[in-house]
């Protein structure tokens, strides 16, 4: 008796332990109530049990109910149908059955279409952030000037350098306000990280640059300096990534087009290298485009 016990009670819960959950269709019981009774969406059970017609139900029929883990079913598009329709009918988001299936033309879909239902919805990738919460909440935190126009990119032509130490070279050199360019973005070298900005003095509080030979391109130009020396190697990728972020905001803070963004050589090109020829203005310029 006792392992005829356990055996009955072995077979009552697999279904549970599989995740599958099967419901004999009682008397008077429709599609649509058992749907809302299993909360699932009564086209999801219609499609899962194969069933064409859902009024022919009768007493006594098993069904397969969809499970919460359930991933995926085939649906096969049918005269009338739109994505948003289906969606609907099967609980799930336009946009992830669009996404589930790599459509890119949601209006020409075709009769006979064999498309996946994802009933467990589609995995988003995480978005990388391209500027850190806490340069996000500094920028954010000034009141930008209007008079902003341009947008010019320059190296440091020193492989290893920091925005305190050129601070103090600009200092000597004669500048008030010290620093440069209005941002300096590290490759890694001295203290700070690869990728890391430095948001300068003359930035937050909105002062005219001291990096352009010009005084009228200083007043409406924004200068931003990448350490290291691109006659010789390439910026880092985390030194672009952080450039990336760093111009689209400043385009849509200021109101900058992406034609206006630059390099010193090419507002002086008989006066500078900069910033060197490893450093590539159509591949920035195609970034903050998209």
């Amino acid at each position: 008796m006792r392992i005829l016990f356990l055996f009955s009670l072995a077979l009552a819960i697999a279904p549970l332990l599989s995740g599958e959950v099967t419901h004999v269709v009682q008397k008077n019981e429709t599609l649509g109530g058992i749907a809302r009774k299993y909360r699932v969406s009564t086209a999801a059970l219609q499609s899962f049990n194969g069933i064409s017609n859902a009024n022919l139900l009768f007493a006594g029929k098993k069904l397969k109910i969809p499970s919460s883990t359930a991933k995926n079913i085939d649906y096969v598009i049918k005269t009338g149908d739109s994505l948003g329709g289906i969606a609907s009918r099967f609980g799930v988001k336009t946009s992830d059955l669009i996404e589930a299936n790599g459509i890119k033309q949601p209006n020409l879909i075709k009769v006979g279409q064999k498309i996946t239902i994802p009933l467990g919805g589609t995995k988003k990738t995480p978005v990388t952030p391209l500027l850190p919460a806490s340069v996000l909440k500094t920028l954010k935190s000034i009141n930008n000037s209007s008079r902003w126009k341009k947008i010019v990119i320059h190296h440091s032509a020193t492989p290893v350098d920091d925005a305190m130490n050129m601070h103090q070279v600009h200092k000597k050199r004669g500048m008030k306000n010290g620093l440069a360019y209005h941002f300096v973005i590290s490759n890694g070298s001295r203290k700070a990280t690869d990728g890391e900005i430095h948001v300068g003095s003359r930035w937050r509080g909105q002062l005219d640059g001291g990096h352009m030979k010009q005084l009228s391109l200083n007043k409406t130009s924004i200068g931003i300096c990448l350490i290291g020396n691109f006659e010789l190697r390439r910026p880092t990728s985390k030194q672009l990534k952080s450039l990336e972020g760093l111009c689209k905001h400043l385009m849509k803070n200021c109101r900058i087009s992406h034609s206006s963004v630059t390099t010193h050589k090419l507002l002086h090109p008989n006066h500078t290298k900069c910033p060197g020829k490893y450093f590539s203005l159509p591949s920035l310029i195609k970034k903050i485009k998209s």
